[in-house]
């Protein structure tokens, strides 16, 4: 998750729009007891399940795996499970260096130390930006890739150039670096997450959890995450994705009118992606597991379900 996806006004709009129109909480139930918790290099991973088949979770920008709680519990009973928490989230420590090279040539490793044969991965925002970047390193060795709103640009850095976009990450990486905890946890609550997430008591509980992560790692994420441009390899991902995009009407509808424009648009984006799909989620914002989970599980099972 990050400050805002657009500018403070829109941002001051949005949290204005959602706390006027509550809807009920949908916070996922608790996942179930993990099987084994260990790390692999700056990877933190709790397994759950016993399958046959693997799914492999990454979460967002300061989140761990509780964002995929309900989808943890609801796949664990048929399949094993390896959840990622990712350095300097929830938590864990940061790392020095670059941080998705590091990351994913974690992920390699921790596929060879289990004997993981073909993982399907399964990202939110950042995390799905981290799936296709593994789409693009080694497709023979995952099953497919489920983005939740992580594309392999971030979507505002399309109508800008590469100057102007290491401008914009560079403020906002070292303004997330100046805050203090307790200015991070504030900036979370009031400013980010209402843009985010619809129910204000979802926002309530997830406030806190996102405020265990540390922010001046959190701006080393954002930074290279604003800066990253996965397209020119994208012909590399030889793998199915599916790309779902939520779409929120009363966010997005002045520049995307319609589910299908948000499909269009960001189909526009992975086109170079040889078995990619996009699909949209109406009456979503950004945390799709929160705002309409049962839409989100129904993506997800109908992707699994048509996987080789």
């Amino acid at each position: 998750m990050i400050l805002a996806r657009t500018t403070r006004a829109v941002a001051t709009v949005a949290i204005a729009l959602a706390l006027a129109a509550p809807v009920a909480a949908s916070i996922p139930p608790p996942a179930p007891a993990p099987t084994a918790t260990f790390n692999v290099g700056s990877l933190h991973v709790t397994q759950y399940g016993s399958g046959a088949q693997t799914l492999i979770f990454i979460p967002g920008l300061t989140c761990g795996p509780w964002e995929w709680s309900g989808e943890i519990a609801h796949y664990a009973p048929n399949y094993t499970i390896y959840a990622l928490t990712l350095p300097g989230f929830d938590g864990q420590a940061p790392i020095a260096g670059p941080l998705f090279q590091t990351t994913t040539a974690d992920f390699w490793k921790l596929l060879e130390q289990k004997r993981i044969d073909k993982p399907v991965v399964i990202g939110h925002s950042l995390g799905g930006t981290m799936g296709f970047m593994l789409a693009t390193q080694h497709p023979e060795r995952l099953r497919g890739v489920i983005a939740l709103d992580g594309l392999p640009i971030y979507p505002t850095d399309v109508m800008m150039t590469p100057d102007q976009v290491k401008t914009m990450a560079a403020g906002a990486s070292a303004a997330m670096q100046k805050m203090t905890p307790a200015q991070f946890a504030a900036t979370e609550r009031t400013t980010s997450l209402p843009y985010m997430i619809t129910a204000q008591s979802d926002i309530d509980a997830v406030a806190p959890l996102a405020a265990r992560s540390d922010p001046g790692a959190t701006a080393r994420w954002f930074y290279e995450d604003l800066t990253l441009d996965l397209r020119p390899q994208l012909h590399l991902a030889d793998v199915p994705i599916l790309l779902i995009a939520p779409y929120d009407a009363t966010l997005e509808g002045k520049y995307l009118p319609t589910p299908a424009a948000k499909r269009d648009f960001y189909a526009g984006i992975v086109k170079g992606a040889p078995n990619a799909t996009v699909v949209t989620i109406d009456h979503s914002r950004h945390f799709a597991m929160y705002d309409q989970p049962q839409a989100l599980d129904e993506a997800i099972a109908q992707f699994l379900a048509k996987l080789p």
